[in-house]
């Protein structure tokens, strides 16, 4: 009896140690189901497909573009021709834009009939394109806002740089989040350019010739 009341404050102190640790378990396990439940899950929209008609009906030069189907889209870009290459701040669709001596690009808008605001998408590109000998890894791409001389199109239409090349598109985040394409849909594009661009001074020269 002597040898249970000398380890009391032993005792005491292992069950403060336990009534202190159940205690923390409660607290983490309440603070992880109030940020699980915090997670607002996105809506899938299905069928998901480009608005051809927009691009074709504004376009800067007649069939231009290639409708493979309502998610596949080849588009035969042309050259702009620019005074100066200082100062673009508008774009034509379906052009070719100078932004260095060695660095063509097109601003290709992304028209979905499901959504006025595309905010990004995984992108992929697709093997047996320019300086491409296999598939990438798809990334998830942040779109960038342009502005197109159509009128009919809004201001700030979300898009993508890209180069010559085949690319295919996915889970295309809409609407500012509020919505994502389901991952049975793949939007495929394809850019062709006119002529490459090594091949641009000759082409001038036929323009001139012509």
């Amino acid at each position: 009896m002597s040898f249970l009341l000398s380890d009391k404050p032993q005792w005491c102190m292992v069950y403060a140690m336990f009534i202190v640790f159940l205690l923390f378990l409660y607290i983490h396990t309440a603070h992880s189901q109030t940020t699980t439940t915090t997670i607002i899950p996105r809506n899938f929209i299905y069928n998901c497909a480009f608005l051809n008609n927009t691009y074709s009906t504004n376009s800067a030069v007649a069939n231009q573009f290639q409708f493979i189907n309502n998610t596949s889209i080849i588009l035969t870009a042309e050259y702009a021709f620019l005074s100066s290459t200082l100062s673009i701040s508008t774009f034509e669709i379906g052009l070719i834009y100078p932004f260095s001596t060695s660095t063509y690009l097109v601003p290709f808008p992304i028209f979905l009939n499901c959504a006025s605001i595309v905010n990004s998408c995984q992108l992929k590109t697709m093997a047996g394109t320019t300086l491409t000998s296999r598939d990438s890894e798809s990334i998830n791409v942040p779109l960038t806002q342009f502005n197109f001389t159509s009128t009919s199109i809004q201001t700030n239409q979300m898009g993508l740089y890209l180069i010559q090349g085949q690319y295919q598109l996915s889970n295309c985040i809409l609407n500012n989040g509020q919505y994502i394409t389901d991952n049975q849909t793949i939007f495929n594009i394809q850019i062709q350019y006119e002529k490459t661009v090594g091949m641009i001074y000759t082409h001038l020269t036929e323009i001139r010739e012509a």
